[in-house]
């Protein structure tokens, strides 16, 4: 089948519009309409309803997205292992959220490259679902996430550990004070937020909740405030001082990776590396 049928399914189900996916392709709303009635006649099923210029997926078309998705990944890593540089010996894809990236993961990647000199290296950034997703469908060769997939298809390892603390504008503040105001609620997923509840019950009203470190930190230097954040971004940020008394959160960082993976020995010296985090 013609990779580009299915890039312009996708982009037609992206922008729900023949036109903007016609733009955005470079194409004529003719071939974008065109190739899309040439992938209904290869699969035998209609893939959109038009209806009063609202454009939307079938049944049919709503179980090819997943599998046109991994096609294409699986075909821009095959161009890539393809066109690899003599002077290199493979390829990794490596995945995580892109908290992870900005907490650790950056630096970590440097210390790969520089270790692997004849690695190159593919780092990609998606939500938890989609890395599990990547790592099964051979997108990915291994993922970083908080917490390991429960499928038996999956190795997990713990590499690491997350330490969350309360920190604040204000220096030598308490925690009754640092709850008050201009209190940020940072999302760090479901067991904080058990957590969170369990020590300050229901009595802290956040009037500003993100799920992005990277935004929490520029309301806190821009307005001041207390927020639950990584030790490791504490300690870097000078501005930013610990609450004393205030209780700590942790959590495990694991890696997961098909045990069938092609380049196991060298995925495995790569995830060695990576062990011992602390964020």
């Amino acid at each position: 089948m013609d990779i580009e049928l299915l890039k312009t399914f996708l982009e037609v189900n992206k922008t729900r519009h023949f036109a903007r996916a016609a733009g955005n392709l470079y194409l004529t709303s003719a071939a974008v309409s065109a190739r899309v009635k040439q992938l209904e006649s290869h699969l035998g099923v209609q893939l959109f309803i038009r209806y009063r210029g609202n454009i939307q997926l079938t049944a049919e078309g709503e179980r090819l997205v997943p599998h046109a998705e991994t096609m294409l990944h699986a075909w821009a890593r095959t161009v890539q292992e393809v066109q690899l540089q003599p002077e290199l010996d493979l390829r990794m894809h490596i995945g995580a959220t892109s908290g992870l990236w900005l907490l650790a993961m950056e630096e970590k990647l440097l210390e790969v490259i520089n270790a692997f000199p004849l690695l190159a290296v593919q780092a990609e950034g998606h939500s938890s679902e989609d890395l599990v997703r990547r790592v099964l469908d051979r997108s990915l060769d291994f993922v970083l996430l908080y917490e390991p997939p429960t499928t038996t298809e999956l190795k997990s390892e713990k590499v690491g550990l997350l330490k969350l603390s309360m920190a604040s504008t204000v220096p030598e503040i308490d925690v009754a004070t640092a709850l008050k105001g201009d209190y940020v609620y940072v999302d760090w997923g479901t067991e904080f937020s058990m957590f969170h509840a369990k020590k300050f019950g229901d009595r802290i009203y956040a009037r500003i909740w993100v799920n992005l470190t990277r935004i929490a930190l520029n309301l806190l230097e821009s307005k001041g405030g207390s927020a639950y954040l990584a030790e490791s971004t504490i300690q870097h940020e000078r501005w930013l001082h610990a609450v004393k008394g205030a209780p700590t959160f942790t959590r495990p960082v694991y890696v997961s990776y098909r045990p069938s993976n092609e380049n196991i020995v060298q995925l495995r010296e790569v995830v060695n590396l990576l062990k011992g985090l602390q964020i």
